[in-house]
């Protein structure tokens, strides 16, 4: 049985988002002119067209870190800070292993209650204080990945990203913790008896809606600082750094600053959360609202931004952890069809007018990874035509025209200033182009009757509010005072009305606003969160998402009720907490200062080594691992990595001295690498042919590789290609026989070609493999310099197809070589399973036929040690030389099990744990029945 061992060092990114690796290595764009502000605390780099938002920035930066500072009674080491304005998903991180941040400067499509980037840095700063408080005297030169690694063993991703969040909310006037959204996936799992334990809440589920760690992180953090004492974590720190080496250090120390441990904090969180909202439904009861319910499932259905035309049918964005997005029709029979499969979205988003349905995607840049744009799609519903209407720009909320072939979109530019952009639908062309008020950032809009004005979210840093545009001047138009509200999906009903989602109950809702009264009428009373809403115009009802447990539900109601309020008379009441915030909030507002502004280069650009490491793939794979110690450089924009190393091969009992570089900034990467190695081989003695004696060597081998990598998205496709050309020089010194025969002291520079092209459907959720897919793989190996003879020509090829249920899958896997010379026992392609259990014969070729499916989603939760997510199957069956076989019988086939994981309650790595059964087919095999148990981890 063979095994492979995991380190137990695990590494984590603190990311504002919550999809992450283990580390971030991606580049921008080389066009790219970074400025920096330079000072004692901090240095900020930033792209020229960021100078104004950075000047601003920087005196917010400033705040933050003395508001971190004193609340965990530290003073944050200097850190760069990177602002990144070419990649539109909204992100964020702080890191160590280089110590830095990156602050994706694009504003999150989603509607915020305040604006995108203070916020960011508001969150993110308050990781660069934990990372102080737990590990600042481990510094670079050689230690930021030991901090790292003590750092994401000891804190809980739940606490420090819930504390981040507390964070973002106790010293802002918006934050997700006033959004009642980012407590209602809790709160409708609870309120509707689904109660799960701890694990599930931090792991997350396959099957169940389950908020992120960093709900419940925010809850448990928050519970503390009202029940405990509001700043207890100097405290907490204090006592971990006794113990950093101590089995469930973390809630040990919590449990001796707090008196509670995690298990015991998470249920009394829960409980007082549960009382307050049995207190809300007490005072202000719920309205119940029939769901209209198109197709029952057993796992959560979201069904997105309905919309319904004027013969009855139903169009919205179907979600469900089985499929990717989709938009789909529902006829006044109830018949579902699927119109159109999505690519990848920030934000679910379409618009229904003329028979057409107009969205918008994300585009990935073909090599830099830190570059994506936003484009535009057109669907007719008449001809079933889909066609892309841009390429290459930063457009969002493409809209229709109520009366002409137009589409009017937001652009955001890369200085993050919107503007309206109206683009002729046959011509694709922009017709007219709105510039808007730099302070004032747009989002949502939708056209009137006649298409004469829009009404549109309008984010500045007095907060939010709602705005009315008139197309031909330009002239806006505030509807409301400036708040803290997040307005979601404003249109008109008329040209007095408006229809909106907000929350000045304390709950999403459904508002209309009267503009001449300037009344409100609450549409909606729902339990948990109304979204969404859709006027149907026809039938003079609105549509919208009523949020259940299982996911985002359609119901409707009428227009108009008696429940109207003055939008004046509407005040945020604020809670004792909140009223500290605004004190505290006040005593760090005056931070004005003049920044110097100067191009950042030299040689701190190249060159940043930081840590001392056992491996040198960043434990991004720990096969044939040999114990030893690198070096490692990165510099901060990931355009440039030196790795000088040490390694022991306890096989063959031999030193390895290497150093590599890497180089990323243009087009093709480049890699460098030079490495001094011992080898040992067996010869045989000359007249004894049934004798061998051993001898051994060293050599020194320097290798250069060019690699063009290409990526890009096609409507609901991932791409990839590229190619790779390589080649080195070997030479081989230290003979301890110099009477070898047939012995090469040199190789020199054997070529390596290698082209790839690779098609996959986007996955689901519950998707094991692509259910579509192609990829193939060609190589070429030669020796045009050297006195030896020999080439290696392969090709290897994978399918995807489904299987015979959703989300099974098929994988046919074929790889041929033809090998001469030098390379004639050499193997390009992959072996079979139980290869080396039989007879060696020389491979020409290898089919692999695999089927995997789901068993289960368990949610099994043993203690803390190990959080079981989903159970797989698999049968497979396995070919080699099929040009020699007379019948159909695989050379070797099996089953195999694993499971999906997570261990010690760490949501990141992710361990696959697998057994895999295999039958040698072969009168040749030393072992019919081989069993191989394998453990593997991703991030």
């Amino acid at each position: 049985m063979k095994i492979y061992l995991l380190s137990l060092i695990f590494f984590i990114f603190t990311f504002h988002t919550s999809y992450c690796q283990i580390f971030e290595d991606s580049q921008a764009p080389p066009s790219q002119n970074w400025h920096q502000i330079d000072c004692k605390e901090f240095r900020l780099i930033f792209p020229i067209e960021m100078e104004k938002k950075a000047s601003t920035l920087a005196d917010q930066i400033i705040q933050y870190l003395r508001i971190n500072g004193k609340d965990l009674q530290i003073k944050p080491r200097k850190i760069s800070l990177i602002l990144q304005n070419t990649e539109l998903r909204p992100n964020g991180f702080v890191q160590l292993a280089p110590r830095k941040s990156e602050l994706y400067s694009s504003p999150s499509p989603e509607p915020d209650n305040q604006e995108w980037l203070s916020n960011l840095a508001l969150h993110e700063l308050r990781h660069v204080a934990q990372f102080d408080k737990l590990t600042g005297k481990l510094k670079a030169p050689f230690l930021e990945q030991l901090a790292l690694a003590i750092y994401g063993l000891t804190l809980p991703s739940w606490y420090f990203e819930g504390d981040a969040v507390w964070t973002e909310t106790f010293y802002s006037k918006g934050g997700r913790g006033r959004l009642p959204s980012f407590e209602m996936t809790l709160k409708a799992n609870e309120r509707s008896d689904k109660k799960y334990r701890f694990e599930k809440y931090i792991l997350g589920s396959y099957r169940d809606k389950i908020p992120s760690y960093y709900t419940i992180g925010y809850f448990m953090t928050e519970y503390l600082k009202r029940n405990f004492k509001e700043n207890f974590e100097p405290e907490l720190y204090q006592n971990i750094n006794k113990n950093l080496l101590t089995p469930y250090n973390f809630s040990r120390s919590l449990k001796k600053t707090t008196g509670y441990n995690t298990t015991g904090l998470f249920t009394n969180t829960m409980s007082a959360l549960n009382n307050k909202w049995t207190q809300n439904e007490q005072t202000n009861a719920s309205s119940a609202y029939p769901i209209i319910e198109f197709k029952s499932n057993k796992n959560y259905q979201d069904w997105l931004l309905p919309k319904s035309d004027e013969h009855s049918n139903y169009f919205s964005i179907l979600q469900t952890p089985h499929n990717t997005s989709e938009i789909i029709k529902t006829d006044p029979d109830h018949h579902i069809s699927t119109l159109i499969k999505l690519g990848y979205q920030t934000l679910p988003n379409y618009d229904m007018r003329n028979n057409m349905i107009v969205w918008d995607e994300v585009r990935r840049d073909l090599r830099y990874t830190k570059r994506s744009y936003n484009v535009i799609n057109l669907y007719h519903l008449e001809t079933k035509k889909q066609e892309q209407i841009s390429s290459k720009s930063r457009y969002f909320y493409p809209i229709i025209h109520p009366h002409k072939p137009e589409i009017l979109t937001l652009e955001v530019d890369l200085s993050n200033q919107t503007a309206i952009v109206i683009i002729d639908i046959t011509t694709k062309k922009v017709i007219k182009k709105i510039p808007i008020d730099p302070a004032i950032f747009l989002q949502q809009p939708s056209f009137n009757a006649d298409g004469s004005k829009i009404v549109t979210i309008a984010i500045s840093n007095k907060g939010t509010n709602l705005a009315e545009i008139v197309l031909n001047s330009g002239q806006i138009t505030l509807l409301q005072k400036w708040g803290n509200e997040q307005f979601e999906r404003p249109q008109y009903i008329d040209d007095d009305q408006i229809l909106f989602k907000a929350q000045y109950s304390g709950l999403d809702n459904i508002y209309q606003y009267h503009k001449r009264s300037k009344k409100l009428t609450k549409l909606t009373n729902v339990p948990f969160g109304a979204f969404n809403p859709f006027y149907d115009p026809y039938k003079k009802e609105i549509l919208f998402n009523n949020y259940q447990y299982n996911g985002y539900k359609i119901s409707k109601t009428a227009l108009l009720n008696n429940d109207s309020l003055n939008a004046n008379s509407f005040t945020l009441v604020m809670t004792d907490i909140d009223q500290s915030i605004e004190k505290q909030f006040s005593n760090y507002s005056d931070t004005t200062a003049q920044h110097t502004i100067s191009p950042y280069k030299g040689l701190s650009r190249t060159f940043n080594f930081h840590s001392l490491s056992l491996s040198n793939t960043n434990f991004e794979s720990l096969d044939n691992f040999k114990p030893g110690i690198f070096w490692l450089s990165n510099n901060i924009l990931n355009t440039t990595q030196i790795v000088l190393g040490y390694e022991y091969d306890t096989d063959i009992k031999k030193s390895i001295y290497s150093a590599t570089l890497n180089y990323n900034k243009y087009f093709p990467k480049f890699t460098l690498k030079y490495e001094n190695r011992g080898q040992i081989g067996t010869a045989t003695i000359n007249n004894k042919t049934d004798s061998t004696i051993n001898f051994d060597w060293r050599e020194h081998d320097v290798s250069g590789q060019i690699s063009i990598p290409l990526a890009y998205y096609s409507k609901n496709y991932v791409y990839s290609t590229g190619f790779n050309f390589a080649t080195s020089y070997l030479k081989r010194y230290d003979l301890s026989i110099n009477s070898l025969k047939n012995f090469n002291s040199k190789v020199l520079f054997p070529l390596t070609y290698q082209f790839y092209w690779n098609r996959n459907a986007m996955m689901s959720k519950m998707d094991i493999t692509p259910r579509w897919g192609q990829n193939f793989s060609i190589t070429y190996r030669h020796l045009p310099f050297d006195n030896q003879q020999g080439t290696l020509f392969s090709i290897r090829s994978g399918f995807y197809i489904p299987g015979l249920a959703t989300n099974h899958g098929f994988q046919v896997r074929f790889g041929y070589q033809k090998a001469s010379g030098r390379y004639q026992y050499s193997n390009d392609i992959p072996t079979i399973s139980g290869y080396g259990y039989y007879k060696y014969e020389k491979i020409k070729n290898t089919l692999l036929i695999n089927y995997r499916f789901p068993i289960s989603y368990p949610d099994w939760a043993i203690g803390g040690l190990t959080y079981i997510k989903r159970i797989k199957g698999g049968v497979f069956a396995d070919y080699q030389n099929i040009h020699h076989q007379s019948d159909i019988s695989p050379k070797t086939f099996g089953l195999s099990v694993s499971a999906d994981f997570n261990a010690f309650r760490f949501p990141l790595p992710n361990f696959e744990a697998s057994l895999k059964l295999t039958y040698i087919n072969d009168i040749t095999a030393s072992q019919k029945v081989v069993p191989v148990f394998s453990l593997n981890y991703t991030y």
